[in-house]
């Protein structure tokens, strides 16, 4: 078994002078699963890009089978037998499996035989002994069929090697166990895996071999079984991380939010929320559990404001906030740090500095309404430091930070507003294991500040760390409330989420 990739002293520089990678080396053997693991900014995502042809080399070589690779596009890489699976799914929610599948496939025109199509998926998925419904639309699917899927299509393009960037970040335990057997049994086919994750308990099962990158370079590659996951965080973070908590013992005080038999349908007619009713009160973070797309996006962008609920109501503090407007909300009480940041988290073109103090401009004023620049300068700053965010300065464009500091200035904005309520929506989700349990931290300081929070996480581990009750939705409904002392299991969580199991009298 010889090497099938071997990158060599790759370099990347953006403009502007930023290094995202500095003389990486690593090699990748045939019919291995490889592990990629860094903090973010460690230039993970980077170095795939390049390996995909998504980002240009700024200086090294990247050598497939000997030879060296000039990837200009997506298109080359996947000629050159490589094929990736992003986080985010590429898939088109409007098409079946089957036309996913065939997409950019055709020879001469768009025009496709849909029998064929299906017949085609069908056999492919039967080879590999992947579970796919090839009629069914991409919307309509699951989030671990979804990631079969695409899957499928990098093997019908005859990739011979695969790179999944955190590819369990949205499955239940159940849906991971299954795509482990599967990449497993694709390893015994003589397939050729890159898998890139935070979860090193994970990097530990699966992989044959580990590379650790941080701050652009390479800390070296490592048999599996040679190292501990203690080894693996000290290596990347330079510190051992553990995300088993003491919390303080607290009495939850009086209520802070209320939702009452919130329903809603979207505009396919899907029922995404039947009668969900939740409360939060001073000194207890609340978490919501649940496979992607059971109606948790809906209840978070109903309650904070951003979508109005056909029935049902919600109270902040007392108030009936149902048909309030999003600055209304926050002015009786409620932070929000957003599911997908760049859409709504941050202005990414504007700075750290206007990002950090968008929300609460007006208390940066003297009497008579004029904005104290040097005030909020001080502020910025402080919120640099404390939240260790890494910035030339506060008027760095934010969009050009990593994803994990772009994530921390978010938090810092949100967390140092005067609320009641702080609605968290996959807080950690994309940030490294460094960044996850500094953010840990800053949650449960706002715990013992006595917050009341609302926290839904993909991560079922740092639902069960944090949580004092987990509530768990399944198909618009809540279908077990759990209190999480002693600690729920990630099984038993993945059951209910899965519909499975189900509480009585709930749901």
């Amino acid at each position: 078994m010889g090497h099938l990739l071997e990158v060599k002293d790759v370099t990347k520089i953006y403009e502007g002078g930023v290094l995202a990678n500095h003389n990486v080396n690593f090699t990748v053997d045939e019919g291995e699963i490889h592990a990629l693991v860094g903090e973010n900014g460690a230039g993970k995502s980077t170095l795939m890009k390049m390996l995909y042809g998504l980002e240009s080399i700024t200086s090294g070589h990247i050598y497939m089978n000997g030879e060296e690779l000039k990837l200009q596009s997506s298109k080359d890489a996947i000629a050159h037998g490589i094929g990736m699976v992003h986080q985010h799914f590429m898939l088109v929610d409007s098409l079946t499996g089957a036309e996913n599948m065939m997409l950019g496939m055709e020879k001469t025109s768009f025009v496709s035989n849909k029998k064929r199509d299906i017949e085609i998926t069908n056999e492919v998925a039967k080879k590999y002994n992947f579970d796919i419904d090839a009629s069914r639309r991409v919307r309509d699917m699951s989030v671990g069929m979804k990631q079969k899927l695409e899957i499928l299509k990098i093997l019908y393009r005859s990739a011979k090697l695969i790179i999944l960037d955190e590819p369990t970040a949205v499955l239940t335990p159940q849906e991971t166990e299954e795509l482990f057997e599967k990449l497993l049994d694709l390893k015994k086919r003589g397939m050729t895996i890159i898998f890139i994750s935070h979860k090193l308990n994970e990097v530990k099962r699966i992989s044959d071999r580990i590379t650790v990158l941080k701050g652009g370079l390479t800390k070296g590659t490592h048999l599996t079984k040679d190292v501990t996951e203690e080894d693996i965080s000290n290596l990347m973070v330079g510190r051992e991380i553990t995300f088993d908590y003491d919390k303080e013992k607290i009495t939850p005080g009086e209520e802070v939010l209320k939702v009452e038999k919130l329903a809603y349908v979207d505009k396919f007619k899907i029922p995404k929320l039947s009668g969900v009713s939740l409360s939060v009160r001073r000194g207890e973070i609340v978490g919501i559990a649940g496979v992607e797309g059971n109606g948790q996006s809906e209840l978070i962008s109903i309650i904070t404001g951003n979508m109005r609920a056909i029935d049902g109501k919600v109270f902040l503090n007392g108030k009936d906030i149902t048909r309030e407007s999003v600055t209304n909300i926050r002015r009786i009480g409620m932070s929000h740090v957003p599911e997908d940041r760049m859409m709504n988290g941050c202005a990414a073109e504007m700075s750290v500095q206007e990002n950090l103090t968008v929300s609460n401009i007006d208390t940066f004023t003297n009497g008579a309404g004029m904005i104290l620049k040097s005030k909020i300068k001080e502020h910025c700053q402080e919120q640099i430091k404390e939240f260790m965010i890494k910035t030339r300065d506060e008027n760095q464009p934010i969009g050009s930070l990593s994803g994990g500091n772009i994530q921390k200035a978010i938090v810092a904005r949100e967390f140092k507003a005067e609320s009641d309520l702080l609605v968290l929506n996959q807080p950690t989700r994309g940030v490294d294991v460094g960044a996850i349990s500094f953010i840990h931290s800053k949650i449960l300081e706002m715990r013992s500040h006595k917050k009341a929070i609302l926290l839904v996480s993909a991560d079922l581990n740092e639902l069960i760390s944090l949580s004092d009750r987990i509530l768990v939705m399944h198909k618009g409904k809540v279908v077990a409330a759990l209190r999480n002392e002693p600690k729920v299991t990630e099984q038993e969580l993945g059951l209910y989420m899965l519909g499975i199991k189900k509480q009585e009298g709930l749901g």
